[in-house]
């Protein structure tokens, strides 16, 4: 199961008492990281989904498998809206 796995490691550190800002400029190596592990965006009807395979992951099980925050999940979902990295269903 994605949640009793060590996070993955996109970043040099993940050791810190705060939440490390996530730069624009650092989402495209984050999105490559994603397409690497088979995780990838698709835009519906119903906003952005995420795949691995053919089975629908949450936003939940991403965020807590990227070690991201969910401001930062947020900030990532607008810059993959605003740059089309993402497939159409």
């Amino acid at each position: 199961m994605m949640s009793d796995r060590e996070p993955i490691k996109w970043r040099r550190s993940q050791r810190s008492l705060f939440t490390a800002p996530i730069y624009r400029r650092d989402f495209p190596k984050l999105i490559k990281a994603m397409e690497k592990d088979d995780l990838l965006p698709l835009l519906t009807d119903d906003g952005l989904k995420w795949y691995h395979g053919r089975y629908e992951i949450i936003p939940r099980i991403v965020r807590d498998a990227w070690s991201i925050s969910k401001s930062q999940y947020r900030r990532l979902v607008d810059f993959i809206l605003e740059e089309g990295v993402c497939e159409w269903e």
